[in-house]
């Protein structure tokens, strides 16, 4: 059965892991979410930890997740370590009845997500994925249009995620940025690719890709591509979904205007007599630009996962759906490796 929470002002989360990504949860717990709190920080880096006291003077802090556990006075916890670190952690925090809140993506590899996944259920804990993106606005609003049929039948998307850096020393940039794309893919058609295609190439370093293009199909033959770069000179969050109705363009950089709907589309008219040909016909629309509202996708994610915890709902990227996200990584790095293993026989002979 899941723990019940001890009656408090504010739930009581313990972070583990200050490196990249921690440090923007811990400002959000420090205050910035009524009903939430930073009640303790664990690293296994003292540097981090004694930036952490400065930044957040009245935290607890400690050089192992065990440490924590073992110190109590926590109700939840979020993790965001490094991927291959997370099973061993998350399966401490549940096992200790504690609700789990797990950077993306959940593992490296599917087994230990399954495994997380399973320890989740066996104890009744909460296990979240922070799939940060399903609580971005423009996001959800594409997710509403979608549901609706507002742009018709989808027929393809096109997602642009790439920059110069930050360049990772522990995975490639398909496992490093594809997750995002990945999880907006899952929660906008409810379903996985029946077929992963991926071709990359590393510049910089032997076996970490820098640059990755993938191809996916979903059912009902929808097309999805995916270039991830840590090698363009410009940052681009762009997402492209062309429906047979309208297409709407997400522009995650853009400061203001963050969704463009085009009211345009493409099509065959059947022919008049029995040996005219099929006419090709555009039609070239309004453009809108609706108003999204101003959210930090992280504080949102942060509260819904509060919110699960106090009334029992399912979580928007529950278990299932990073242990999914991982699977079609998995699939993709595969395919990265027997392109490369085709390339090196056409060199060889």
């Amino acid at each position: 059965m899941t723990k019940e929470l001890r009656v408090t002002k504010e739930l009581r989360v313990g972070l583990v892991g200050l490196g990249y990504w921690g440090p923007n949860y811990a400002r959000l717990l420090d205050g910035h979410i009524d009903g939430m709190c930073l009640a303790g920080c664990a690293d296994l880096s003292t540097d981090r930890l004694e930036h952490i006291l400065r930044l957040h003077p009245s935290t607890r802090v400690f050089t192992s997740h065990q440490l924590m556990l073992e110190a109590g006075d926590i109700d939840a916890v979020v993790v965001a370590t490094g991927a291959s670190s997370h099973r061993r952690i998350v399966e401490d925090c549940l096992q200790a009845g504690l609700p789990v809140l797990v950077e993306k993506p959940i593992s490296d590899n599917a087994v230990d997500a399954m495994a997380m996944a399973e320890a989740a259920e066996r104890t009744g804990q909460l296990l979240m994925v922070g799939h940060t993106f399903l609580f971005n606005p423009a996001v959800r609003r594409i997710k509403a249009m979608l549901d609706s049929g507002g742009l018709g039948r989808p027929l393809y998307f096109s997602f642009r995620r790439t920059g110069l850096g930050p360049i990772r020393n522990d995975v490639n940039a398909l496992w490093d940025l594809a997750p995002h794309d990945l999880s907006m893919l899952r929660y906008w058609l409810g379903a996985d690719p029946v077929e992963v295609w991926a071709r990359g190439q590393a510049f910089l370093r032997p076996g970490f890709e820098d640059v990755v293009f993938m191809t996916l199909r979903y059912p009902n033959d929808v097309l999805a591509g995916i270039q991830v770069s840590w090698l363009d000179p410009i940052k681009d969050r762009t997402v492209t979904v062309v429906g047979d109705q309208k297409m709407v363009v997400f522009d995650d950089v853009h400061p203001t205007e963050k969704l463009r709907v085009y009211d345009k589309g493409a099509s065959y008219q059947p022919p008049d007599g029995e040996f005219a040909e099929f006419l090709a016909s555009v039609r070239d629309g309004d453009i809108v630009i609706p108003r999204v509202p101003s959210a930090e996708p992280l504080r949102e994610q942060l509260v819904h996962f509060m919110q699960c915890i106090e009334t029992g709902q399912h979580p928007i990227s529950d278990a299932a759906d990073g242990v999914a996200v991982v699977r079609t990584l998995e699939l993709a790095h595969a395919a990265l490796r027997e392109t490369d293993k085709r390339d090196q026989m056409v060199i060889t002979t």
